[in-house]
């Protein structure tokens, strides 16, 4: 990290150079007010049409040193772990010489994600061709859980339970289903389809890019570390990619700079809904007796 510019009123801390940003096309945002943390964004000139970026982060040297700032700031460039994704699955069940046995896509590639993110409906994410071939190549243990319930394991590459392979498509899976009562008692639901989503853990190897596409900004993951594959009865999506937000506006793996909607506008936004729909019911059901 570059050296701190340090005024009575501040401590500057650089991220990028300025001379990569649109010259007219920075402005300087509150990161949090309260905290005294401000943020001065622009366009990089290699990506003009692109998202907001961080050139530098502004901490109040009032309530700020050096040292804690420069931590603040690793700490929100970090990725902070294993993420959990989830989509629709096509869980195929086929049973021969009594061995039942699950096969499937595991993971999608290139297929646009469910936004994870209440409030952040203009941004999804794409899992690249390619982007696990580096993890399934390491050979490292992979689990298949029910539920990412780690009691729960249906099988595991190191055992040769659990076989992955990838395709253009993206991972796809094959696992032969434990002798367990627990399993024995999905397999039903599963044939019937009621069960039929695909969950993974995932960590980032490496930054993801980010495009924007129409209206919509989509994060895509590049190159990522395997862990578990779950079969899921709810798709649970979850994002640690949100590190600050104050107000209308959220940073994003440390570097982004988005739009934001705050959870409680949106229930404020759905309550109005709910209130108008319920007075249009009942101007309909004055109108029947009227004609009745």
């Amino acid at each position: 990290m570059p050296n701190p510019d340090v005024t009575e009123e501040s401590i500057r801390l650089r991220q990028k150079d300025p001379s990569l940003f649109v010259d007219d096309s920075f402005r300087t945002i509150d990161i949090s007010e309260e905290k005294g943390i401000k943020a001065i964004v622009g366009k990089l000139k290699s990506d003009q049409d692109g998202v907001m970026v961080v050139q530098s982060y502004i901490f109040d040297k009032e309530k700020w040193s050096v040292e804690e700032a420069e931590k603040w700031v690793d700490e929100h460039k970090k990725r902070s772990g294993m993420e959990k994704r989830a989509g629709d699955g096509n869980i195929r069940l086929s049973i021969e010489n009594k061995l039942a046995r699950l096969s499937g896509t595991a993971i999608p590639y290139n297929a646009l994600s469910v936004n994870p993110i209440p409030g952040l409906s203009g941004i999804r994410e794409r899992i690249l061709p390619g982007a696990f071939k580096r993890s399934l190549d390491s050979q490292n243990d992979v689990f298949m859980l029910w539920n990412h319930e780690l009691k729960y394991v249906f099988g595991r590459t190191s055992r040769g339970t659990l076989r992955l392979k990838e395709d253009q498509n993206g991972v796809q899976f094959e696992n032969d289903i434990p002798d367990a009562q627990w399993a024995k008692d999905l397999i039903p639901s599963i044939k019937r389809g009621d069960i039929s989503n695909m969950s993974f853990s995932f960590k980032d190897n490496v930054e993801p890019s980010w495009t924007r596409e129409g209206k919509e900004i989509v994060r895509n993951v590049r190159d990522a570390t395997l862990y578990e594959i779950s079969v899921v009865t709810y798709p649970v999506y979850e994002s640690t990619s949100v590190y600050a937000r104050s107000g209308e506006l959220v940073v994003v793996d440390g570097n982004i700079i988005l739009d934001y909607t705050p959870p409680e506008k949106i229930a404020e936004r759905e309550s109005e809904r709910a209130e108008r729909f319920n007075n249009l019911i009942s101007e309909f059901e004055s109108l029947k007796k009227e004609l009745t």
